[in-house]
């Protein structure tokens, strides 16, 4: 590909690109936080050390397992003093439990078979964890504040 098929294909590109990203700046996006991050690097360093015997692979799905659930509690936490109640299939709680439960699913099935009893109680954490982080964030902050009005009486 030449200069000129290049700066053609460059030009093609900058408006598409242009509006991706006008878009991706007007969204509230909690992807972009350091807890997000941390979980979704931590998970993978840990699955990945695992794969390549570092560490054991009931350590690598704890790690993750672990992880996972302080996220989920993290971002409900978070939404229960936050306005309005988000859809479950666009918050990153929900899919940041759901990577956490197929990621321990590929490293079980990439090392033929683990402590199932380990598997089963990390994937009912993480399931649990999603319950709550959203039930959580469907808790609006004037429900929180009556709540707490209330136990005071």
């Amino acid at each position: 590909m030449g200069l000129i098929s290049k700066l053609k294909l460059l030009i093609k590109t900058a408006k598409p690109v242009g509006q991706f990203i006008n878009q991706v700046k007007g969204a509230k996006l909690k992807w972009k936080t350091i807890p997000f991050w941390g979980t979704l690097l931590g998970s993978a360093v840990s699955l990945v050390a695992a794969l390549q015997g570092f560490i054991p692979v009931t350590v690598g799905i704890v790690i993750t397992g672990v992880l996972t659930v302080l996220y989920n509690i993290i971002r409900g936490l978070d939404k229960a003093d936050q306005e309005g109640v988000k859809p479950t299939w666009k918050s990153t709680e929900f899919w940041v439990g759901v990577l956490g439960i197929i990621s321990t699913q590929i490293v079980n099935m990439q090392t033929q078979g683990i402590n199932s009893e380990v598997l089963v109680t990390i994937n009912s954490l993480i399931a649990a964890a999603m319950a709550l982080a959203q039930n959580l964030g469907a808790q609006q902050p004037a429900d929180v504040k009556q709540m707490v009005e209330e136990s005071k009486i």
